[in-house]
């Protein structure tokens, strides 16, 4: 009876681990949808890889402490090996592809919308802009010829 306890322990820590592995990649996942929609350079993209590996390494600590009394054991860390591996052979591409679908044609949706209700705002603004510019420069020589003469 103790040995099947001990087996069943074992496989459930298997399990938990192999979903630890997928739900990390996941997160990374969600890290490759928001720098398709929104790219930015390497040192953004350097600090939120540091982010997510503390995440990682707080993940893998909190699991081993909770489940097998913080021992590593190999078959853990081979767990989550393989969660990861299905995970991204399984799901990751279509994931990752009808999210960054989704998000974009949500977002030229309302790049739309907005562009039709403030657009005459933004070309009113801008001529504004350019007219209020071009007096400021008047305005500014008009203050330099002044001041030479002085």
């Amino acid at each position: 009876m103790a040995v099947s306890e001990t087996i069943g322990h074992e496989a459930l820590l298997f399990g938990i681990s192999m979903l630890a592995g997928a739900g990390l990649f996941l997160l990374y996942d969600i890290l490759r949808i928001i720098r398709r929609i929104l790219p930015h350079g390497t040192v953004a993209v350097g600090i939120e890889d540091f982010f997510y590996w503390l995440v990682c390494t707080g993940v893998v600590f909190v699991m081993l402490y909770r489940e097998n009394d913080g021992m590593v054991r190999g078959f853990a860390l081979l767990g989550m090996a393989v969660g990861t591996v299905l995970y991204y052979l399984l799901l990751s591409r279509y994931v990752v592809s009808l999210h960054v679908f989704l998000l974009k044609s949500v977002l030229q949706l309302l790049h739309k919308v907005f562009g039709v209700l403030f657009g005459p705002v933004i070309r009113l603004g801008k001529k504004v802009g350019r007219f209020l510019k071009k007096e400021l420069k008047k305005l500014v020589r008009a203050v330099k010829i002044g001041l030479c003469k002085l």
